[in-house]
């Protein structure tokens, strides 16, 4: 079996490295032409990924990705520790307030492996171009698939056998592989193949990003005070570890509030940052580089079974290229792996049934991920709307979100109760739903007793002061 892989993404190549395992031939196409260099800091200086317009933006990797590798991909694991990522247990960030922060034996599940995105890619491409049966192809990019009949499949579905490249070459293929990320074509892809459109919703997040990376001077990395992420007035500050002694920082207040734009000014983040408490010891650091801003950040999913019948077949729609959601949670690299592994686990099931594949892939992807992105872009609507509101100057309408009292609930208890605190910690990890922690024997009457008390907030500049802060930034 041969499969093409469409971009050279962690998520593709992931999924290059599982299928070469099974015994496929992989050919993975890559339209940026340069190799990953061989050490750490080159590959954050000198590694162009324009194709990628979040390469350089802050990552962070859940505790789920860290146990996907275990499980699945120990080689890129241990390539990742080479290449200096930091292992690092999200219990150090539970809140002071509670009681009882001590070490439990079961915390280990929350120890992850991160590491800054250009690092994590090069694990995966150093494995991928090391494993037997994996071609990669940097510099030529796909056009669009080579439409061709199924064997006894449904004459009425678009059959996809290949790929034609940008250098004209047509390239046949049992399967094809989507992990073009945010910006595949594929809805015009089915279209121009005849095929039913996908199903297919888009919405903006509604959140601008402003970041800083830093470089320990002195090979420590500042202790947390705060939460990694989370509102701070009418803004969201993110304080994120990284590899090789190095972090990152971003503020990211509504796209909306434009007063806050002069973010991308140097002088105007570093005064702003250095006013949040918890923040500022993150900026005792080597800068590398300015501000990197980044905006126009959609939650989008798509879905390629329509009313029970693939929209097209012999090509598959994974990581950011089937959903991609506000990368406030962190949560794409960890979901995209587990969504390789799913196709990984159907197309060993499926054989060179591709209609059968088409269908149980949807069905995995529906009910163990799925799920995950209704999370995040409910959790993403709360907070726009709650930092809207206090832009405006307005409560908050928790009334008009559905769950959002009891969420509430949820985040008031986290910060007196250790029981709860885990089980918040469990869902920021990605490691089980809301709905999941929620149904425990227990839990819910212990969030319950939270209703309606108010969620501890970090000390953070009023809005008043926030606007002093950037009234002066250059335009």
């Amino acid at each position: 079996m041969r499969a093409v892989v469409a971009g050279a993404g962690p998520i593709g190549l992931a999924s290059a490295i599982l299928l070469a395992r099974d015994g496929w031939e992989v050919r993975v196409y890559e339209k940026d032409p340069q190799e990953p260099p061989g050490f750490p800091d080159a590959l954050w200086s000198s590694w162009e990924r324009p194709g990628v317009a979040q390469f350089r933006m802050p990552h962070f990797m859940m505790p789920k990705f860290r146990h996907l590798l275990d499980a699945e991909l120990p080689a890129v694991r241990d390539r990742l520790e080479q290449l200096g990522a930091r292992r690092f247990n999200l219990v150090e960030t539970l809140p002071p307030s509670l009681p009882d922060r001590s070490l439990r034996p079961e915390d280990a599940r929350f120890e992850t492996l991160t590491a800054r995105r250009p690092i994590v890619e090069a694990a995966f491409a150093q494995v991928a171009a090391e494993t037997p049966g994996v071609e990669i192809v940097r510099g030529v990019g796909v056009e669009g698939p080579l439409e061709g009949s199924t064997r006894g499949g449904d004459t009425s579905i678009p059959h996809v056998v290949g790929m034609l490249t940008t250098t004209g070459e047509r390239v046949p293929a049992d399967l094809v592989v989507d992990a073009l990320g945010r910006r595949s074509p594929l809805p015009r892809w089915v279209a121009d193949l005849g095929g039913r459109p996908p199903f297919e919703e888009a919405s903006d997040a509604g959140f601008a990003y402003y970041a800083r990376h830093f470089r320990s001077r002195h090979g420590a990395v500042p202790e947390y005070r705060g939460p990694i992420g989370g509102p701070v007035g009418t803004l969201l500050a993110l304080t994120i570890v990284g590899d090789n002694a190095c972090w990152t920082v971003a503020l990211a207040p509504t796209a909306g509030d434009a007063p806050l734009k002069a973010l991308r000014h140097v002088d105007t983040w570093d005064k702003v940052a250095h006013s949040i408490p918890h923040v500022a010891p993150w900026l005792d650091g080597e800068p590398l580089g300015g501000v990197l801003p980044m905006a126009g950040v959609l939650d989008r999913y798509r879905r390629l079974v329509v009313e029970g019948r693939p929209v097209v077949t012999g090509i598959a729609a994974i990581g950011d290229s089937w959903a991609c959601t506000n990368p406030t949670a962190g949560r794409g690299i960890s979901l995209g792996l587990a969504q390789a592994i799913a196709l990984r686990d159907v197309a060993r099931e499926s054989g060179d049934n591709l209609l059968q594949l088409a269908l149980r892939l949807d069905e995995a992807t529906e009910s163990a991920l799925t799920p995950w992105y209704r999370d995040q872009v409910d959790r993403d609507r709360q907070r726009a709307a709650m930092l809207s509101a206090l832009v405006e100057g307005r409560p908050p309408e928790n009334g008009a979100h559905p769950g959002a009292e009891r969420q509430m609930a949820f985040l008031a208890a986290a910060a007196h109760d250790p029981e709860v605190a885990r089980a918040a910690l469990e869902t920021f990890a990605c490691l089980a739903l809301p709905s999941e922690v929620m149904s425990r024997p227990g839990l819910s009457e212990r969030v319950m007793r939270y209703l309606g008390a108010p969620v501890p907030q970090l000390p953070a500049p009023s809005r008043a002061e926030l606007l002093s802060l950037v009234s002066g930034a250059t335009t």
